[in-house]
């Protein structure tokens, strides 16, 4: 019961954590989603990336992935993670006129929601929030339950994507231009990265 009235409250600061960062300006925003069918199951799977720069040195790196079933609509899954830190940003390498290559120089935070039972049926499963900002003795618990690791610093270093190269479209750069899009055009592996990016317990 301590454990889950401790998540419940991580969550609530969390979330302000989050809602106070929003209200910050945003310099520009790049997109990326994907959407799949599993004909096997019967279930839909959607994820979508969203690179937001604050400023000319401050990003937040959206990753979130929605699954749900047809024939078992309760096995739905929600997952969240957002990365911040500091970036450069210079001419694309593919010498595209409306491309820039954003490097994420640093990973300064972590914050990783969870829930759904399409994660699993035990409560870690499916009620997760980690937030390396607002870390606490239950969160260790639950990214390290082996105790081979111990606090944020350790967490961000498990799952660093610090060096990820983004080429983002931006259409600002050609307004007469109606086929430009604010879009990721390539990300050298982020997906990767958060693919493998699974706690269960």
């Amino acid at each position: 019961m301590k454990k889950l009235i401790a998540l419940v409250l991580a969550l609530v600061l969390a979330l302000s954590i989050v809602s106070a960062a929003t209200a910050a300006p945003i310099l520009s925003t790049y997109n990326l989603s994907e959407t799949d069918f599993i004909d096997a199951v019967g279930w839909w799977w959607t994820s979508d990336i969203s690179l937001v720069l604050r400023d000319e040195t401050n990003y937040e790196l959206f990753y979130r992935v929605y699954t749900f079933g047809t024939t078992d609509p309760g096995l739905k899954a929600n997952k969240v993670i957002v990365y911040s830190g500091t970036y450069t940003k210079v001419e694309s390498a593919d010498d595209e006129a409306c491309h820039f290559d954003i490097t994420l120089d640093t990973v300064d935070g972590i914050y990783f929601e969870q829930h759904g039972k399409g994660f699993g049926r035990n409560v870690l499963g499916y009620a997760m929030v980690l937030d390396t900002f607002a870390w606490t003795d239950e969160m260790t618990e639950i990214a390290f339950p082996d105790g081979s690791d111990d606090g944020a610093a350790d967490f961000i270093a498990n799952h660093n994507i610090a060096g990820t190269v983004i080429t983002v479209e931006d259409l600002r750069e050609d307004l007469d231009d109606v086929t430009l899009e604010n879009k990721i055009v390539s990300c050298s592996n982020v997906t990767d990265t958060i693919d493998v990016f699974d706690i269960t317990e």
